[in-house]
């Protein structure tokens, strides 16, 4: 296999910021619920990885009806209709594309959720791989799953595979393990003290553009 230049994305928050989408369906929940815009956004920052949490401590607050768990269903279902993928973002992966790189995704996530959310983000028209964990059985950080990736892609693990990701633990840790260069997003967040420590940071994913013929050379 040839070692062609090769990009892989993490997905949630690297390609589709999180933050983006949820203040959308905050705007639309606060209308609709009559719940205050900035108690949202307050309480999302505090349950930000524990859904049903947030559903639970809504309702005891505003005794919101329907039960948690069904705002919670149709929480997810929004949000996933919500993502659109930046203009900026779209044209920066056209770029890369038309300048000789191959493109992958590379999510953790249910196989239906996650293709729905691709799909919607029109990310299968723009890369050559899309590796879900829910469909292959193994999740990131496992090097498994990148390895799932460069072989659908036809190229072996190597330097000459960028993972890009936002997630020391799961994209950088897992992406060094199984042989390839890392990039970190780290959206203005300085690295931990202790931890996986990435190859090369860039602040948002805009900034792979420039950085990657540097890597990959």
């Amino acid at each position: 296999m040839a070692a062609a230049p090769v990009a892989l994305f993490d997905f949630d928050g690297t390609l589709i910021q999180r933050q983006e989408v949820f203040a959308k369906w905050a705007s639309e929940f606060a209308e609709q619920y009559g719940v205050p815009l900035a108690w949202l956004l307050e309480a999302d920052t505090q349950y930000i990885s524990q859904r049903i949490g947030f559903f639970e401590l809504l309702k005891s607050t505003f005794g919101t009806q329907p039960a948690a768990a069904k705002l919670h269903a149709q929480y997810r279902q929004r949000m996933s209709e919500l993502i659109a993928l930046e203009p900026q973002v779209h044209a920066m992966l056209v770029d890369l594309r038309e300048a000789g790189w191959r493109l992958g995704v590379v999510t953790n996530g249910s196989t239906d959720r996650q293709t729905a959310k691709l799909r919607k983000a029109g990310l299968y028209d723009l890369v050559d791989a899309v590796v879900i964990a829910g469909a292959v059985g193994v999740w990131k950080p496992d090097p498994r799953i990148f390895h799932r990736a460069t072989a659908g892609l036809g190229v072996r693990p190597g330097p000459h595979v960028v993972m890009v990701g936002d997630s020391l633990e799961q994209d950088v840790a897992g992406a060094h393990v199984a042989g390839l260069s890392t990039v970190w997003v780290s959206h203005g967040h300085p690295p931990p003290h202790s931890g996986p420590r990435p190859q090369h940071t860039v602040c948002t994913v805009l900034e792979v553009a420039e950085l990657l013929p540097g890597i990959v050379t």
